[in-house]
């Protein structure tokens, strides 16, 4: 399979392996319980974008790609938006920077426009878990 680039508006190229690989980096950061938000985090320490830009490419991809019968559109979700949205639905840790607080939420918000999404609760407990702890700080 060729390895053509995918770009989310705003994002860098990645090819689906490379976006492959860090949904599934994020998944191990996602689960593995919540951390302190580090003092001095930037927007880039924060594995939250990473795992929601990675989602947002996933689901262009496979709106740009797809194909349009049934089982085709079903296997290309498995490679393109699914493993992504696995993350982000078993995301347990907070967001660690302001940024990714705000990212969550704006997910959550298109994700309840959308119906029932398994990534709202998710995406709310992690901006709030970091609110109250930036006012812990």
């Amino acid at each position: 399979m060729l390895e053509r680039p995918i770009q989310a508006a705003g994002e860098a190229m990645l090819t689906r392996r490379q976006l492959i690989a860090a949904s599934s980096a994020a998944a191990v950061v996602g689960v593995a319980g919540i951390a302190p938000i580090a003092a001095h985090a930037t927007v880039a320490d924060d594995p939250m974008l990473d795992a929601i830009a990675a989602f947002r490419a996933g689901m262009a991809d496979f709106n740009a790609n797809a194909p349009h019968d049934d089982a085709g559109a079903k296997a290309y979700s498995a490679i393109s938006w699914k493993p992504p949205h696995a993350v982000l639905a078993n995301w347990t840790a907070p967001a660690s920077t302001r940024a990714g607080a705000m990212a969550a939420l704006r997910l959550a918000v298109d994700e309840e426009d959308t119906g029932d999404s398994p990534l709202v609760g998710p995406m709310i407990r992690a901006a709030l878990a970091y609110l109250e702890q930036e006012g812990a700080l």
